[in-house]
């Protein structure tokens, strides 16, 4: 067997390891996609710690991929919930509402 033979027993983790390296990207994007205005920029922020503390876990010897994969998971969640809020927020923004200020609409 050559070094390049898919047959090898390395191959599947040679794969999963490609699944996790696109979510890392995946998510390394989604946050460098988030705004840095007022107020966001600390959110950005803590996104952008959890994002290292997961890539620095994956490089120890005693890694463990699917926690890894856990906590990417919840932090890309996390994220999409931070780019939706901005979303509103500048929607909010572009209409001259502040947040909130329906419901006072209704008293």
């Amino acid at each position: 067997m050559s070094e390049s033979d898919p047959a090898r027993p390395e191959s599947g983790a040679q794969a999963a390891g490609d699944a996790l390296a696109a979510r890392l990207l995946a998510a390394q994007r989604l946050l460098g996609a988030l705004e840095t205005g007022k107020g966001a920029g600390d959110i950005r922020l803590r996104l952008h710690l959890r994002f290292a503390a997961i890539c620095t876990s994956l490089k120890l010897p005693s890694a463990d991929r699917d926690r890894a994969a856990e906590r990417l998971d919840r932090l890309i969640a996390d994220a999409e919930l931070a780019r939706r809020a901005e979303s509103g927020a500048s929607a909010r923004a572009a209409e001259g509402q502040e947040p909130g200020a329906r419901s006072r609409d209704c008293w």
